[in-house]
């Protein structure tokens, strides 16, 4: 079962109120990182990860209609990005979590990439962020880009225990 708003604001209590929408939590944008292409070969073989190191990006003030300035992260077109939540999250052993990317940013041809969030898990939730456009995309740190939606499992479970909790 889906969870519904009154049930996610017991769960997580304390967001914005503009975060909890009818059947899931928008999640804010903390940081943005780029790949650090400094290997020749990634890959994963027989549980062995040789993944790409990040960097943050910085952030930079951008121009946004006739006046006003801006501070945020530029991202450039056809490059992909981590986008980190702003906020960490600790997901009980009965949820399961899945994440989808806020109907504004697919319309301006953004798409944020994402894995389940599995039952466990706790630490800042990191998804893969890229512009499809051919012009550069502007976003703040803090703005609503993806949306968690949380799902009540039957019965008991094994907490995740994979490297990515903190």
């Amino acid at each position: 079962m889906i969870l519904k708003e009154e049930e996610l604001r017991e769960l997580y209590p304390g967001l914005d109120d503009n975060q909890y929408q009818p059947g899931g939590i928008d999640l804010k944008l903390g940081n943005i990182k780029i790949f650090d292409d400094n290997e020749t070969v990634y890959g994963i073989v027989g549980g062995t990860k040789q993944l790409p190191k990040q960097v943050d990006v910085e952030e930079s003030a951008v121009k946004i209609g006739a006046t006003k300035l801006e501070v945020g992260f530029m991202l450039e077109p056809h490059v992909p990005y981590i986008a980190i939540v702003q906020n960490k999250v600790k997901i009980p052993l009965d949820i399961l979590q899945l994440y989808f990317p806020r109907s504004s940013l697919l319309r301006a041809g953004v798409d944020v990439r994402t894995a389940v969030g599995d039952p466990g898990f706790n630490g800042h939730l990191s998804f893969l962020i890229i512009n499809h456009n051919d012009t550069p995309f502007f976003i703040k740190k803090g703005e609503r880009f993806a949306q968690m939606v949380c799902m009540r499992l039957d019965g008991v479970t094994n907490a995740y225990n994979g490297d990515y909790n903190e």
